[in-house]
């Protein structure tokens, strides 16, 4: 009897620490703050039994001050935890008296200078364990709540895991939250070589967003100037091409699901003509499919988003007046977007995008207008807040050939410095 009470005592704490970490925006309610150490180090009342383990990435919130710290984890023992507070909004949030919803990120969200403690092995002493008082004999609880609702009803059949769907994707309070925090990149190319033109260029741009943990708005404006060399007439000229971008982008409707909905801009002038003019996508609402993630890889992922696209192209009419080409349809935008971190400072990303052409007439796809762009970026992280990036583009547009008579494939290199500031 007394052998069989030890397997089981082993069994169940070999299940405790093998316990599966937890996961990107799952909940866990209640928790307590037992201690605060030196260097924003707290120790909450959850532990490995509740599925908590070393390097965790979470948030901490409460219903008096809303959101309050983003924190990793630095040990984990069965029925309690160590967090570092590295990111602190609102200081008066921090309370013993308040209970907390903590809620997990992905990995990708911790940035460089916290990312290291993951690396680290901490030596922190282990608070003595108090004695339960138990529960407090004088406190009468109502046995029916005042205002019965339609959640209520829900909860008693599974908490947080029968929520409408509706409820989980547009939850105010969490975008309230989300839209406090903002990070803007600024970035210059001082090198940029293409085949198209064999011309030297210079690209400047940024990008911006809020950091949210499950609604984002990312933005993108970038700019190319360029001296080059005409592919028709061989003559020396200079062009400048702008493109934009905007994305809205709902974390996990589901463990493995996200949506996406997006709006791109291209404009680019080669010599007398511009190719193309203006050159609009749009996808209302599509979907991305978190196929992988881990430590090393933060993120695997695969989108689909049907895109309307409206596009005009200059070019030269039988008297040599230049006239516009208007073109409109369909494209089923295909998206393949990867990142793997080689080491703390340096990481490889790589993003595919494929969009083939439909006619909305004939309905007819056009397999050879693939409007195809592949790019992989080097990101070696020289400071916390500077960038060095190393970029190849390979793009296809059948376009080029068919209405300007320009190659129909180029390949970009360039050579980035970028700057990310917190807002």
């Amino acid at each position: 009897m007394v052998y069989t009470l030890k397997m089981w005592i082993i069994l169940g704490l070999f299940f405790s620490v093998t316990a599966s970490a937890l996961e990107p925006f799952e909940s866990i309610k209640g928790v307590k703050i037992l201690r605060a150490l030196p260097g924003n180090v707290v120790l909450l009342n959850r532990g490995l039994e509740d599925g908590l383990q070393r390097n965790d990435h979470i948030k901490l919130s409460n219903d008096v001050q809303g959101y309050s710290s983003r924190a990793i984890c630095l040990r984990a023992s069965a029925e309690a935890s160590y967090w570092k507070l590295y990111r602190v909004p609102y200081a008066e949030a921090f309370s013993q008296d308040y209970e907390y919803t903590i809620s997990g990120m992905a990995d990708r969200e911790i940035p460089y200078p916290q990312a290291k403690l993951r690396d680290i092995e901490h030596e922190i002493r282990e608070p003595k364990k108090k004695a339960d008082a138990g529960p407090d004999p004088f406190v009468v609880k109502p046995d029916l709540p005042e205002k019965l609702t339609e959640r209520d009803l829900l909860e008693t059949l599974g908490p947080e895991k029968r929520r409408l769907f509706t409820e989980q994707a547009l939850n105010r309070d969490q975008l309230r939250r989300d839209l406090e925090e903002y990070r803007l990149s600024v970035y210059a190319s001082p090198f940029v070589r293409q085949t198209i033109n064999q011309g030297e260029s210079l690209r400047y741009g940024f990008r911006g967003g809020n950091l949210g943990s499950k609604y984002r708005f990312l933005t993108q404006f970038e700019q190319q100037q360029s001296k080059m060399r005409d592919p028709v007439t061989k003559d020396s000229v200079s062009t400048r091409s702008t493109t934009g971008q905007a994305q809205f982008i709902i974390h996990r409707l589901s463990p493995g699901i996200s949506s996406l909905s997006l709006v791109n801009y291209t404009s680019t002038r080669f010599s007398q003509l511009a190719t193309p003019k203006a050159h609009w996508q749009v996808g209302p609402l599509g979907f991305t499919w978190h196929l992988f993630e881990s430590r090393n890889w933060e993120y695997f992922d695969l989108s689909y988003v049907p895109l309307y696209d409206y596009r005009q192209t200059e070019t030269f009419d039988q008297n040599g007046a230049v006239d516009v080409d208007k073109q409109t349809g369909f494209r089923h935008g295909l998206r393949l977007a990867t990142k793997t971190r080689l080491n703390e400072r340096v990481a490889l990303e790589n993003l595919l995008w494929v969009r083939p052409f439909q006619d909305m007439a004939t309905w007819t796809v056009d397999r050879k207008d693939l409007n195809l762009v592949a790019d992989v970026k080097l990101v070696v992280n020289v400071t916390e807040d500077l960038f060095l990036d190393y970029n190849l583009v390979y793009q296809r547009d059948k376009l080029w050939r068919t209405l300007s008579n320009l190659p129909e494939t180029n390949v970009i290199n360039s050579l980035n410095l970028r700057y990310d500031i917190d807002l």
